[in-house]
């Protein structure tokens, strides 16, 4: 099949805009505050970056209850109402409202964390700053614009606002106890951005803001738990390492790990993220017209996807020793062997992303998507014990790589056996990829 049948010339339009708005928003999230690294890791050195890092891993356990998996099924159920103003208005006010109890459950939570775990309650204050930018997932509704497959808007002021909050750090941060003040900044400027967000959703969605009734967002929580508990489990094999490494070991290995991490996200999120969340509701607007129509753009993007991954992570691997050394400094040397395992994590979660998030979900097979992501899980906490009490974080480095590559491989296996195909070898020749590459750059 022609890939004209299968993307037409406005949507192929519409992709690579919103997959630009994507890069610019991913951008203003992780490369604008990282461009304090260079000046602030010389100051404050691995150990309080580690403390800055574990205190914002840990938070991301309720930022994924907040978030309840609504960046997957609000943006599929906005992309399947968008020309409907009274379904689009049922769907925001029931999501944040969701949202709301979900906040509230959180503050108890995080409340209860304080005093049970020393490595929080001895940094009280980065745990507090740190924990402020979950207020921000309540209020910042990417889901809508991602459903209505329009992120220009929000792009534009996401970015000057981490532009401003960015140098907001840098004037903050001047002696090693001045890492306090990192966390704050970030999640001041998310709520900022979520802010205006917010009301310019209001204004151009015609949104009549009101909130549900707690029967419908409960059942609303209750129809969306296997994608929840999705993200839960993929949350175990991703941030929980650094919560592990921790805990097991020290806020120095946190930092050494941590340094080569931040790097591999932020290349991720540079590719893969905005790819993802904007091919997502275009191809599920393809499968919800035909099944093999969506199968069909997945099996043409696969090779589109994995050159682009494959070709960062290969630089990645070569240039990571001097890349390590340019932004921290020679005090985060041991960096550098976190990084090179780390590498090809963007290709493999790529890979994952494409089998599981965007053939998986859009096949409704959100069960086996759960398993494969569970089981992942449970073999990833494993690895972390054995691996991270004998070799510290650089077990931690290889649990992560390990447990990407037996996902993907479980996906692909599971997809086979129902008679799914989503790659299609043919492709992968450089006449076909030629053809289907040009209509997409």
């Amino acid at each position: 099949m022609d890939i004209d049948a299968g993307i037409q010339p406005n949507a192929k339009k519409g992709v690579i805009k919103n997959v630009f708005s994507l890069g610019v928003v991913q951008i203003a999230n992780y490369v604008f505050p990282f461009i304090t690294v260079p000046i602030v890791s010389r100051i404050i050195g691995p150990d309080k970056l580690g403390v800055i890092n574990f205190a914002s891993a840990f938070m991301a356990y309720f930022t994924i209850l907040i978030n309840f998996g609504f960046d997957l099924s609000a943006t599929r159920a906005i992309a399947a109402q968008r020309n409907n103003v009274a379904e689009r208005t049922r769907i925001f006010n029931e999501v944040v409202s969701a949202k709301l109890l979900l906040f509230a459950a959180s503050v108890g939570l995080f409340i209860a964390s304080l005093f049970l775990f020393p490595q929080l309650r001895n940094e009280k204050q980065v745990a507090i700053y740190s924990f402020l930018i979950c207020f921000s997932w309540v209020i910042t509704p990417n889901w809508l614009y991602q459903g209505m497959q329009e992120l220009s808007r929000i792009a534009v002021f996401n970015l000057i606002t981490k532009i401003l909050f960015t140098a907001v750090i840098l004037f903050l941060v001047r002696h090693k106890e001045d890492y306090v003040w990192q966390p704050l900044a970030i999640s001041v400027a998310q709520i900022i951005v979520g802010i205006f967000s917010f009301w310019y959703a209001i204004k151009r969605y015609k949104i009549k803001l009101g909130f549900s009734r707690i029967m419908p967002v409960l059942n609303l929580l209750w129809s969306e738990r296997i994608i929840f508990f999705s993200m839960v489990v993929v949350n175990l094999y991703t941030t929980t390492n650094i919560v592990l490494l921790g805990f097991l070991q020290n806020t120095e290995q946190v930092g050494y790990y941590t340094a080569g991490w931040k790097l591999i996200t932020i290349i991720q999120s540079l590719i893969a993220i905005p790819l993802s969340q904007a091919l997502f509701p275009f191809i599920g607007t393809a499968f919800a017209q035909n099944r093999e129509k969506g199968l069909n753009i997945i099996r043409q993007l696969f090779p589109v996807v994995t050159l682009i991954t494959g070709f960062a992570s290969v630089c990645l691997f070569l240039f990571g020793s001097m890349t390590i050394k340019i932004i921290y400094g020679d005090k985060f040397g041991p960096s550098v062997a976190v990084f090179r395992v780390l590498a090809f994590v963007p290709m493999i979660i790529s890979w994952s992303n494409l089998l599981g998030i965007q053939t998986m979900i859009n096949l409704k097979m959100d069960k086996a998507f759960f398993r494969i992501t569970a089981a992942g899980a449970v073999a990833s906490v494993l690895l972390n014990l054995l691996l991270v009490t004998r070799f510290g974080f650089i077990g931690t480095a290889w649990c992560w790589l390990l447990t990407e590559l037996f996902i993907s491989a479980c996906l692909y296996i599971v997809l086979a056996r129902k008679g799914v195909k989503v790659i299609d070898l043919s492709y992968f020749s450089p006449g076909h990829f030629k053809r289907y590459l040009k209509p997409l750059i």
